[in-house]
């Protein structure tokens, strides 16, 4: 079974801040985990969100803003309120409900992001009662929860999810499914556990509240909780991305478009028409440039960053030395740092496929823009840097956590150098070799940024990646060969990630994180707080 989407996975999802691992996830776990909680009008009094000492997270959920995150995600705020920001502060003053942070030993520690999730709500009654929650952010935004109350789930936010508990339940699932869907709603999946009477439907959409409210009236149920989907609903779940010549054929049997391909699959795991799926491709190529512009519009005065200042206007309109560079390269740089200004100011980014590598895939599509790739060519460019990324997804991660920077900005920029070979006319093969010769280029590429901020070098890499992505772009189509197949290298980028020490790997205890002057830097900063 295979959940990667595009725009949920690869080229997504639309978050604040600035790692999609530790502020997307957070966001949506937080969201699923609330709605659960409160199916039947219970009210949210308490959260405690747990960290492992020796995980991720803790050494940075400040600075990365998790706390923010869960606290906006619990308290089921929308991505666009006005007053994000401001939920935390008054959430730890105890206004709305209770939040807290602790960090403490989880007795499951399977992944560098792990979290428990503690929720205490009232019911209608006025009695309390406490559910256990517990999961891992994964990457790009991506996620899972597998624990609720003790008992065994698998929770991704790509479908809706209605549990079911009562007697006799595996003989009745059938029965209660067909009772939730109507008006074109798609069931995609029953699951029952007998062990604790318990089916769980997974629905393209949530049912009207009428059908739920009838299911909890029938005799024999004894609850009903239910969650949204927190991403575009999954509604294919077979295996569209996990070889580069699997994609490629697919391309040929489209006229030799991979951007066609892309939009093709995209289309089958979404359950949309083709029309449909393009549209949404289009509006996600128009935020990116839209976050980019935003960039440019910010004021200094706004800016919440550490340890930078804003420089992405400045870089766009320098008179450079006539011969160093070009035009299209200077545009494209200056357009990821935008996007990457935007993100550590919180502002509202699309990762791609995270938010510490924000700036690669809207930067190069800023520079084909401004020169001469119109936005129908650059929504092409677009399907085929998420579908090359999706290839990374099925064999990979995107988590720095456990891959370091090498599966973000080097993930980033092969997606971004395919977009540019596809831009300006290369085939499938070439697209796949401009991505492979980043990938054999960032290898070992360590996550270190300092502070916990993603700024330093986040910022730098970014820049790093178009740059990268438009040389690897240039030489395939002059017709340098890359000679290793893309989906070996994105095989040995995730054995060598697996070989770093955790210091280098999303922590801010090694690497540039440990340079005297960011030690210095860090430690003048959390004296003037």
């Amino acid at each position: 079974m295979q959940e990667i989407s595009l725009l949920n996975s690869v080229i997504g999802p639309v978050m604040r801040g600035p790692s999609s691992s530790h502020c997307a996830a957070p966001y949506m776990m937080a969201k699923v985990a609330r709605e659960l909680s409160c199916s039947n009008g219970e009210v949210l009094k308490q959260v405690i969100v747990r960290f492992d000492p020796r995980g991720s997270f803790a050494p940075v959920y400040q600075a990365q803003s998790s706390d923010e995150n869960f606290a906006a995600g619990f308290a089921g705020a929308a991505l666009t309120d006005a007053d994000y920001r401001d939920i935390l502060p008054r959430v730890m003053r105890g206004e709305g409900f209770l939040f807290s942070v602790e960090i403490i030993e989880l007795e499951n520690n399977n992944h560098p992001n792990r979290v428990d999730l503690e929720l205490t709500v009232t019911d209608r009654n006025g009695s309390e009662r406490t559910d256990l929650y517990a999961g891992a952010s994964v990457g790009g935004g991506m996620y899972y929860i597998d624990a609720m109350n003790g008992e065994p789930v698998f929770l991704t936010g790509k479908t809706a999810s209605v549990f079911v508990w009562g007697s006799d339940i595996g003989a009745r699932s059938d029965d209660i499914a067909a009772g939730l869907v109507e008006n074109g709603n798609r069931l995609l999946g029953i699951s029952v556990d007998p062990d604790h009477d318990r089916c769980e439907i997974a629905l393209q959409a949530l049912p009207d509240t009428k059908l739920i409210a009838s299911l909890r009236d029938q005799d024999d149920i004894k609850d009903v909780r239910f969650a949204a989907a927190s991403q575009y609903p999954v509604c294919a779940t077979d295996d569209l991305f996990s070889t580069s010549d699997a994609v490629i054929a697919v391309a040929e049997q489209q006229g030799g478009s991979l951007a066609e391909a892309g939009l093709v699959l995209e289309s089958r795991r979404l359950g949309l028409s083709r029309d449909a799926t393009r549209e949404l491709f289009r509006e996600r190529c128009e935020l990116m440039l839209r976050v980019v512009a935003e960039g440019f519009d910010a004021k200094p005065e706004d800016n919440v960053m550490r340890f930078l200042t804003l420089r992405a206007r400045k870089v766009r309109d320098a008179n450079l030395p006539a011969g160093l560079g070009g035009a299209v390269l200077q545009d494209a740089i200056a357009g990821a740092l935008s996007a990457m200004e935007r993100d550590s100011n919180r502002g509202l980014v699309c990762a791609a496929p995270t938010a510490g590598s924000a700036g690669v895939v809207p930067g190069t599509l800023y520079g084909l823009i401004r020169h001469g790739i119109d936005l129908e060519g650059a929504t092409d460019a677009l399907q085929v840097m998420a579908l090359v990324g999706a290839v990374f997804a099925a064999r990979g991660t995107f988590a720095a956590e456990c891959g370091g920077c090498s599966v973000e900005t080097g993930a980033s920029a092969a997606m971004a150098a395919a977009g540019v070979a596809q831009a300006f006319g290369g085939t499938p093969v070439q697209c796949f070799d401009a991505a492979s010769m980043c990938l054999m280029n960032t290898l070992g590429l360590v996550c270190d940024p300092v502070g916990g901020d993603v700024e330093i070098p986040c910022h730098a890499r970014n820049v790093a990646g178009v740059s990268h992505a438009f040389s690897s772009a240039m030489a395939v189509l002059a017709g340098f060969d890359a000679v290793l197949g893309y989906d070996e290298l994105v095989d040995q980028t995730v054995k060598i990630g697996a070989m770093m020490h955790p210091d280098l790997r999303c922590t801010a205890r090694g690497g540039c994180a440990a340079t005297k002057t960011a030690l210095r830097m860090v430690e003048a900063v959390t004296q003037a707080r």
